[in-house]
């Protein structure tokens, strides 16, 4: 029986069923699995893993689970020549340092063991959540400009909190509307990583509608990126193509 070799990080705490179906959508479900921070210790991240994934959430977590040997087995495993995919929070965690929500209650910032990218990842995008305020909506269809330098596509993704990235050395893979770096690459030793402020892997935001405020709001993020169903397929796998290799990714089952 295959083992999975594309590993999603997991704590326990968030929910990571869309990024799960994303992923077995391109590579089948024998391929895909998840992993802990008892896992990471113990060195599941071996040679045979072609990309793992650190998804959404909150970053804080991530660092109370792995700093320490747990990021020193990520690193390991990236040095080598492995993949690492960070989406969102999974993106924040990778930069040298974070700035979120500066001069508010809910400010987080300081610097990150994992230093992937030598930058700063700062957000949110103030623009892109409801009436611009952290006490509603975070949901946005965010337009993005992605260009590999093999195809240039505009479509629009979903927000929900994720960064710029600015100050460090990395290859600008797609920007936002006023030329923010939205998904940026970097090389570390043989390995590749590529950090998504948008959630690529996600078609359409969660919509509640019970005490939900901002349904209407929600509602419409969620039609809007209805839109753009083909072009966000076209860059989750242009995405997956550059982390595994294009033949894994067209040969997905």
């Amino acid at each position: 029986m295959q083992k999975p070799d594309i590993l999603i990080y997991q704590d326990y705490i968030h929910n990571q069923g869309q990024l799960h179906a994303a992923l077995v959508k391109t590579f089948g479900h024998a391929r895909v699995g998840f992993c802990d921070a008892d896992g990471i210790a113990a060195g599941i991240l071996t040679t045979q893993i072609h990309l793992f994934v650190m998804p959404g959430g909150a970053d804080l977590y991530y660092c109370e689970k792995l700093n320490g040997a747990g990021n020193d087995r990520i690193r390991a495993y990236v040095e080598q020549g492995g993949s690492y995919l960070g989406l969102c929070a999974g993106a924040y965690y990778a930069c040298a340092g974070l700035s979120w929500a500066a001069g508010t209650p809910q400010e987080i910032s300081g610097s990150r063991e994992l230093n992937f990218y030598s930058g700063i990842a700062t957000g949110p995008i103030m623009e892109y959540l409801e009436k611009s305020s952290l006490d509603h909506s975070w949901h946005h269809a965010a337009p993005i400009q992605y260009d590999d330098g093999e195809i240039l596509l505009t479509t629009k993704t979903a927000y929900e909190g994720g960064p710029v990235f600015s100050g460090g050395e990395a290859d600008i893979l797609a920007r936002y509307n006023n030329g923010d770096a939205a998904i940026i690459e970097c090389m570390v030793g043989q390995g590749r990583v590529i950090l998504s402020s948008s959630h690529i892997e996600r078609l359409f935001p969660v919509v509640y509608q019970n005490r939900n405020a901002s349904h209407a709001h929600d509602s419409a993020v969620m039609n809007e990126l209805a839109q753009y169903r083909q072009q966000q397929d076209i860059l989750w796998n242009r995405i997956l193509s550059r982390l595994t290799g294009a033949e894994k990714v067209s040969n997905a089952a």
